[in-house]
C-alpha cells in the first residue's frame, strides 16, 4: 500500500505542476480560456497528493499498529480503487482509446481492491 501510495503522490505532484504551469506552454498566442485550462489538472493533482499522503501515512500507521488505522486506510483504498476504475473506463472511452493506460489502471484497481478487502475484514481473535 505504501509503494502504491507513493506512486499516487508522485503522479499528483506531476499533475499539480502541469496545471500550475499551463500558461508557459503557450508563448505567442495563448487561448482566451487559459486560466481554466490548468484548473482541472491542478485540482485533480492536489486531490491525488492528498490521497497519496493518506495512503502512505495509512500504511505506516497500520505497520505501527495505530488504533483504527486499518479502517481508515481501507476506506482510502476503496476510494483509490474506485478512482482507478473510473480512470480505466475513461482511458478506454477516449478517442483514441489508450489500452496501455487502461490496463495499468485496471491492475491498480485490483491492487487497491484487494488491499481494501484485507484491511476491512473482521479481525481474527487468537484462541487464548
Amino acid at each position: 500500500m505504501g509503494v502504491a501510495g507513493t506512486a499516487v503522490l508522485i503522479t499528483g505532484v506531476a499533475m499539480l505542476v502541469m496545471g500550475l504551469t499551463m500558461g508557459a506552454r503557450y508563448s505567442a498566442d495563448p487561448p482566451p480560456d487559459l486560466a481554466t485550462l490548468g484548473l482541472a489538472p491542478a485540482l485533480a493533482g492536489a486531490g491525488l497528493v492528498v490521497l497519496g499522503c493518506g495512503l502512505v501515512g495509512g500504511a505506516l500507521a497500520v505497520l505501527s499498529d495505530v488504533r483504527g488505522a486499518r479502517v481508515v486506510t481501507g476506506i482510502l483504498a476503496v476510494v483509490a480503487a474506485a478512482l482507478s476504475a473510473l480512470g480505466a473506463v475513461l482511458a478506454m472511452a477516449s478517442i483514441p482509446a489508450d489500452p496501455l493506460a487502461a490496463t495499468a489502471l485496471t491492475i491498480m484497481t485490483g491492487v487497491f481492491g484487494v488491499s481494501a478487502l484485507l484491511l476491512l475484514r473482521p479481525a481474527r481473535h487468537s484462541p487464548d
